[in-house]
C-alpha cells in the first residue's frame, strides 16, 4: 500500500513540475501558420499605447520590428511605405514597431525624415522582441485576417517587388484567409 503512495504522489508531482514548465514556456512557437501573439506599444502618431489585436484585428497587416541604428532597416523603410502605398486602398495595413531605448520624440524625428504613410510605434522596453522570439532586427511578420502568421522574413526585404505585392494581394482578396481567430 506504501508503494502505491509513493507512486501516486510522484506523478501528482510529475504533473505539477510539468505544469509549471508550460505556463513559464509562454507563448508557442512563432512559426508560419501559429497566431500572431497581440502585444502593446505607443503609436507615436497618438503617443497612446495600443495593441495588436484592438487596432488591427481582422485586418492584413505587416508587423514590422525595427531600430534606428539598424543599417539594413534604413534600407527596408523606403520598400515598405512603398507597399503601403501601393496596397492600403486594398486593405493592407503596415505597422513598424520600434525597439529603440532611445525617447519617442527621437524615433518620431527619424522616421520623419523617411516621410512614411504607415503606422509607427515604438516598444521603448523590447518586450515585442521576447513575445515574437526575434533574433535581430529588421524581422517582418504578414498576418492575415485570422490572426495567422503568413509569412516571416529575417533581415531587409524588398517589399515593393511584384512578387511581394502579389503574395499580399491574394491575402487581401480572400475573405476567408487571413478572419480573425
Amino acid at each position: 500500500m506504501q508503494r502505491q503512495w509513493f507512486a501516486v504522489l510522484g506523478i501528482v508531482a510529475a504533473l505539477g513540475v510539468g505544469t509549471v514548465a508550460l505556463l513559464r514556456a509562454g507563448p508557442g512557437q512563432i512559426e508560419v501558420g501559429a497566431v500572431a501573439p497581440d502585444f502593446k506599444a505607443v503609436d507615436l502618431a497618438t503617443n497612446d499605447t495600443i495593441s495588436l489585436y484592438d487596432k488591427y484585428q481582422g485586418k492584413v497587416t505587416l508587423v514590422n520590428i525595427w531600430a534606428t541604428w539598424c543599417e539594413p532597416c534604413k534600407k527596408e523603410i523606403p520598400a515598405l511605405d512603398s507597399l503601403y502605398r501601393a496596397l492600403a486602398p486594398e486593405g493592407l495595413h503596415i505597422v513598424a514597431v520600434s525597439i529603440d531605448k532611445a525617447p519617442p520624440a527621437e524615433v518620431k524625428a527619424f522616421m520623419a525624415e523617411f516621410n512614411v504613410a504607415f503606422d509607427v510605434m515604438h516598444d521603448q522596453d523590447g518586450t515585442i522582441q521576447q513575445i515574437y522570439q526575434t533574433t535581430g532586427v529588421p524581422e517582418s511578420f504578414l498576418i492575415g485576417r485570422d490572426g495567422r502568421i503568413m509569412r516571416i522574413v529575417y533581415a531587409d526585404h524588398p517589399w515593393a517587388s511584384a512578387s511581394n505585392k502579389t503574395i499580399v494581394r491574394q491575402l487581401l482578396a480572400v475573405p476567408g484567409v487571413g478572419s480573425t481567430p
